[in-house]
């Protein structure tokens, strides 16, 4: 993997022409600069990546050679900021952008931005382990409404809107709380030295930062089979080399298919080395879900949207039409049906 990092202003000032801040990317559109298009090969594919459980798929599919049979070759780029991101997938630098739901995709989506949602990805499991938590900081009441002034979560993505519920059922606004974007590294440190009270976080960080506070509540608990987390594509995959698009999501249900056989030695040892965490760290923490045929849920983005909307994190609201394109993944998905992971 290596890193494409470009200067921050420039991304920014992209951003700003596709009304994501919340002006819009019209000249981005209309110049029609997706540098992949005439030059790049035709089967070399980019895919925004983190070093998190929730990209376990994508590095089954690597080290299984899944793309490989596909005739695909993919790199998987160190993912930037939200915006940074958004910018790499509208131009083109990235062709594959998976993760959260964010008030800015929607916002450059309704400006004509041609990106699509193609395929849904993690779920909130009912009665499953906790994968997205929120610790609190010693010395907090986790049986009652604890005093939690500062805490970590997203700026405007679908983990804002689903701490929102959760803290929510403790009679706790987020409105009245300051929140803050903070590195994972950072919050077992600002927990024990009270500089944070609570963090919001997925796994194998979550196992980690728990144990420097209490694990107060669960979001499977609050929104069980929320979709919270998608696979979008750019132009290019999903528009102009639609085969090379059908491919990727053919690799991509093998090793999903893999990873839903849960911690196997050889499942272990790939997350292990690709989120370069011990064997012991991933087999002890909670994996993701991931359902067998990756078909999007409208119902959960509608209410994410509906809410960045409430908030004032988005001007107006996107169709399915809009956003979606869910040929690709009919074409290429099992049934839901299949057998069940063992």
């Amino acid at each position: 993997m290596r890193m494409i990092r470009e200067n921050k202003g420039r991304w920014q000032r992209m951003l700003r022409s596709f009304g994501v801040f919340p002006w819009l990317l019209c000249a981005v559109i209309a110049s029609g600069c997706s540098p992949n298009s005439d030059t790049a090969a035709p089967r070399k594919v980019r895919v925004s990546f983190n070093p998190l459980l929730g990209w376990g798929p994508f590095l089954i599919a690597q080290a299984e050679g899944f793309f490989r049979d596909e005739g695909l070759e993919v790199e998987l780029v160190q993912a930037m900021e939200v915006e940074e991101t958004l910018v790499a997938l509208i131009t083109g630098n990235i062709d594959v952008r998976p993760g959260a739901l964010h008030a800015a995709f929607f916002s450059a989506v309704a400006k004509g931005a041609p990106v699509r949602i193609v395929a849904g990805s993690g779920v909130l499991a009912p009665g499953g382990c906790t994968y997205f938590g929120i610790v609190l900081r010693p010395g907090l009441d986790t049986a009652g409404t604890p005093r939690i002034r500062r805490l970590r979560t997203s700026l405007d993505g679908s983990t804002r809107y689903v701490v929102s519920r959760m803290i929510a059922t403790r009679g706790i606004s987020l409105d009245s709380i300051e929140t803050t974007r903070l590195e994972d590294a950072m919050i077992p440190m600002s927990l024990r030295n009270g500089s944070l009270d609570a963090g919001a976080v997925t796994e194998p960080n979550l196992t980690r930062v728990a144990q420097a506070g209490t694990l107060w509540l669960s979001a499977q608990d609050v929104l069980p089979g929320y979709q919270w987390s998608v696979l979008a594509f750019s132009e290019r995959l999903w528009m102009k080399e639609r085969d090379t698009g059908r491919r990727f999501l053919r690799a991509w249900h093998r090793a999903v298919a893999q990873f839903r056989e849960g911690k196997t030695d050889r499942n272990v040892a790939i997350l292990a080395e690709g989120t370069r965490e011990t064997p012991e760290h991933v087999r002890a923490a909670c994996w993701p879900t991931f359902t067998v045929d990756s078909r999007v849920d409208w119902r959960s983005i509608d209410e994410f949207q509906q809410w960045a909307k409430s908030q004032g994190f988005m001007e107006q609201t996107v169709s399915p039409e809009q956003v979606l394109d869910t040929t690709l993944v009919a074409e290429t998905a099992p049934p839901p049906d299949a057998p069940a992971a063992r």
